[in-house]
């Protein structure tokens, strides 16, 4: 090693001066190999810039809705101990897979769909269009308004026989079967259960703050989504507790759906990282709809990125051919001018030849 570096530190003195002989010759070919670099490096800042520009056009296509992601998972019994099970699967893989790219997540849970009729009228419950559900959602008073007159529910039940419990409703839902602060509905279930029908009492309507505010996407793609456009549905929502413990304990075969809406801080996503994005979202689904029961997740993300990486790989097609261009011309251009230096090496030698 020694002598190598004694070597190298005696040829510098050489190389110096050879490099002095033909500074020209050099310094055109310093200049050429330094362009020639530089253009190959904007090339690829170029690219990048492109890269990111196409990928904030994509997301700028989705609304909010469609780029968060909602899932849903049925379970039954209702009660919390089942319900647990579900959140523990649901946030091991929120928490392992996507929470990197999460801004929010916002839980709810609904039973399945009731036959709804007035006091008196739960024989004929089926025969018309009305239809009901109960639900729960721990921000709902943060994002709405009792209307005057009416009180948050009790959180135990009322009556036993007929088993009887209290619940607010949305002012649309109350307009549409015409009750108010007060009023009974009658909540029918399709199967047989260990009571024939439960009694609710309307203590509360609320108005929405914000109707176009995240948290009605999950009641939207979830909760009215079941029932559909072609009947009256009203949703009676209760505190957590009463819909686990009372509701729950009531009706012991009733199953339930449990829901998370996961909101997408979309300023996580980078070119670098899209496509892990989509590989964590894909992944997601395929372990929880080996776990539970009816697992569904929507959201427009995973699609848009999968168009977004389609039409990545179409593009770096050319831009490939010009790096592999430029590179050819350089290697070109010092070949050629490191053999023209070579020539007049030559030719100065046998020129000073004696």
């Amino acid at each position: 090693m020694l002598k190598i570096a004694s070597t190298l530190i005696a040829a510098w003195p050489l190389v110096g001066k050879r490099s002095l002989a033909h500074w020209r010759l050099l310094s055109s070919v310093v200049i050429g190999v330094f362009l020639a670099s530089a253009v190959m490096a904007g090339t690829v800042i170029y690219f990048d810039s492109l890269r990111e520009l196409a990928l904030k056009n994509t997301l700028g296509k989705l609304t909010a809705d469609e780029t968060n992601i909602l899932v849903k998972a049925s379970r039954g019994p209702t009660n919390s101990t089942e319900y647990d099970k579900v959140a523990r699967a649901m946030n091991l893989e929120f928490d392992q897979g996507v929470d990197w790219l999460l801004d929010d997540r916002i839980r709810g849970g609904k039973t399945v769909t009731f036959f709804v009729t007035r006091p008196g009228g739960e024989a004929r419950a089926g025969a018309d269009n009305a239809r009901g559900y109960f639900a729960f959602l721990p921000r709902l008073m943060d994002h709405v308004t009792l209307l005057p007159g009416g009180r948050l529910p009790a959180e135990q039940a009322l009556g036993q026989q007929p088993f009887e419990l209290e619940a607010i409703v949305p002012e649309e839902a109350a307009e549409l079967f015409g009750v108010g602060v007060g009023d009974r509905l009658s909540t029918v279930p399709f199967w047989d259960d260990a009571i024939p029908y439960a009694s609710v009492v309307i203590s509360g309507i609320f108005r929405r703050d914000e109707p176009d505010h995240r948290i009605w996407h999950m009641e939207q793609g979830v909760f009215q989504a079941a029932t559909g456009a072609s009947f009256r549905t009203v949703s009676f929502y209760l505190s957590e507790r009463t819909f686990m413990d009372v509701l729950g304990g009531a009706f012991r075969n009733m199953d339930s759906v449990y829901s998370w809406l996961l909101v997408v801080d979309s300023g996580t996503l980078n070119a670098d990282n899209s496509s892990e994005a989509r590989a964590d979202i894909a992944l997601m689904g395929q372990r929880l709809s080996a776990r539970l029961h009816s697992y569904l997740q929507t959201t427009s993300l995973d699609s848009a990125l999968a168009e977004y990486d389609r039409r990545l790989f179409f593009s770096k097609v050319p831009m490939f051919v010009v790096l592999v261009l430029i590179s050819v011309v350089i290697l070109y251009y010092v070949v050629t001018l490191s053999s023209l230096l070579a020539e007049e090496r030559r030719v100065s030698r046998f020129v000073d030849a004696p």
